[in-house]
């Protein structure tokens, strides 16, 4: 029986250590038919089959791999009319998750890991320096990546000569494959040095791509699709493939009858709809696919389910906006984890600048791009969901954490709440507005903010809705229940001009509750809920009525 890979390891490890391997070699099929000269750019979230896809690539363009039998039984080797570009190219293969920098804010050390990646591609190209086809100047540009000598200038064309190099070798023109292209700008988001890297890497990429008269052809990858003049623009024959595409929709991810033949094989088929309740529930185009990396560690860990899918730092951009949405998107993220669609539009270029504004576009956005949310497009718009247990569990955890109070004081405002003991509600409130210095308390959403997260632990039993239209207007919060049992809640939040007038305005608050009719189409028993704020002083009061 072949050993599960759960390490990383590349195509030809695979093969190699006969591994258990998931075919998706018909990816090569799909680039050449598409275009045999084009620039490609695949988004996917990560650890979704990207490393291996590109590493697949390498194995069967790459001119150093010739006569290997990796390909021996698979989809490709259906397909002779491709056997005339199997191991027929130079090929120049960078994984940038190599220039990580999460660890520093200096661009000159982000240089430095530039260097540093850039000479070891170079090292299995050191035979171009007793090439008779090339010149002693043009030796020198190998040299100075090899010795580490290569200015930033030299840096950005140093993929461009090296694929002129190559050209003038072998003849032929090179095949680039870039993974994970944007590592080092998600690695450098929100710090200073976040417009540096940008930068580097459009000039850097526009010379590797755009202006590079020896390159055949281009495969990038990455989680997201970064707009900045200069990084993809003028790319006129570049291909962009992200989560709806059609083209390669089954190439990243595994569809459901590939899970039910791993399970299958490994002898344990009665697993499989625990397999699609925790690691389903991904659309990519028009295939429906399962985690890859989520199962075969399920698999390798004894048929365990679990949150494998662990956060990495690609996930900061991500923990960012989170740390910065409304009450609005908060309600709405509360409501995806407890199972309810949302209907959003999306774009799928992002620019940072536009992330900093923390739209629930681009929240949503990102969060589909990185694998948290799936959507099906529906017109205009896309039909957002949380896709399976795993993710849920990993959001949730993420949104708790969104507000750095005790696991207790979650628990004591929640059952104030359920108990609608007003005079507990407001000590609490008290007790974490004061220690809480990072919220900033501006006006009622801010305070909505606060409630919602630290009412995180009660929301799976409720449909939560901020600024939700209610009967003659609009309600700053409303809980409906999602089974029965328990009651729904309204709650109505006033910010005070002094102390003074705390009592006054919840009375205010649970008055427009009812003269607004904000309980209109409910039945049974309704909690009411007064809230006012002078700063970081609460006032609180509950009603119940009977509708």
């Amino acid at each position: 029986m072949k050993k599960v890979n759960t390490g990383g390891l590349t195509f030809e490890e695979i093969r190699k250590s006969d591994k258990f391997y998931v075919d998706k070699t018909l990816l090569i099929k799909d680039v050449l038919d598409n275009d045999e000269r084009g620039v490609y750019l695949f988004t996917r979230p990560r650890r979704f089959g990207k490393t291996t896809n590109i590493t697949m690539l390498d194995a069967f363009f790459n001119i150093e791999y010739e006569g290997n039998d990796w390909f021996d039984g698979l989809a490709i080797s259906d397909h002779p009319e491709y056997a005339g570009y199997k191991n027929a190219f130079p090929v120049i293969c960078v994984d940038m998750k190599d220039i990580a920098i999460a660890s520093s804010s200096d661009y000159g050390f982000f240089i430095k890991r530039i260097g540093e990646v850039m000479r070891r591609i170079c090292f299995g190209f050191q035979y171009l320096l007793d090439s008779e086809s090339i010149g002693r100047y043009e030796k020198d540009l190998l040299r100075s990546l090899l010795e580490k000598t290569a200015d930033e200038s030299e840096l950005i064309d140093s993929m461009k000569n090296l694929c002129y190099l190559l050209e003038k070798h072998h003849g032929k023109k090179v095949i680039v494959l870039i993974d994970e292209y944007d590592r080092a700008i998600t690695d450098s988001f929100g710090t200073p040095l976040q417009e540096r890297v940008i930068g580097f890497l459009g000039s850097f990429l526009s010379s590797t791509l755009k202006s590079n008269s020896s390159l055949q052809m281009a495969y990038v990858t990455g989680v997201m699709q970064v707009a900045r003049a200069g990084m993809f623009s003028g790319l006129n024959n570049i291909t962009v493939n992200n989560v709806f595409s059609t083209r390669s929709d089954e190439r990243f991810g595994f569809t459901e009858s590939e899970v039910r033949e791993i399970l299958g094989y490994y002898g344990h088929p009665e697993r499989f709809d625990e397999v699609r309740e925790w690691y389903d529930g991904y659309r990519f185009g028009n295939a429906e696919v399962y985690n890859p990396f989520s199962v075969m560690n399920y698999v390798a860990e004894g048929f365990k389910p679990a949150a494998y899918w662990v956060n990495t730092s690609a996930d900061v951009p991500l923990k960012w906006l989170i740390q910065r949405v409304d009450a609005d998107s908060l309600g709405t993220v509360a409501n995806l984890i407890n199972g309810h669609p949302v209907r959003q539009r999306l774009h799928f270029t992002m620019t940072y600048e536009e992330m900093n504004a923390s739209s629930e576009e681009d929240l949503y956005s990102l969060m589909v791009m990185t694998g948290y949310m799936n959507a099906v497009p529906d017109g205009d718009d896309c039909v957002i969901t949380i896709p399976n247990k795993e993710v849920r569990s990993i959001v949730d955890d993420m949104m708790s954490k969104n507000v750095r109070v005790s696991d207790s004081i979650f628990s004591d405002f929640n059952s104030a709440v359920l108990e609608g003991d007003a005079e507990r509600m407001a000590s609490i409130l008290q007790t974490i507005l004061c220690d809480a210095s990072y919220f900033d308390l501006r006006d009622e959403s801010s305070y909505e903010l606060v409630l919602l997260t630290i009412m995180h632990g009660i929301l799976g039993d409720y449909e939560v809705r901020s600024q939700k239209e209610s009967g003659n207007g609009r309600a700053d919060l409303i809980l409906t229940p999602t089974r029965e049992g328990i009651v729904p809640m309204i709650m109505e939040l006033k910010v005070a001009d002094s102390e003074s007038v705390l009592d006054s305005e919840v009375d205010g608050a649970l008055e427009q509750i009812r003269s607004r009719r904000y309980h209109l189409g409910m039945t049974g028993k309704v909690v009411l809920v007064g809230l006012a704020f002078f700063g970081k002083v609460p006032r609180c009061r509950t009603e119940v009525v009977s509708i």
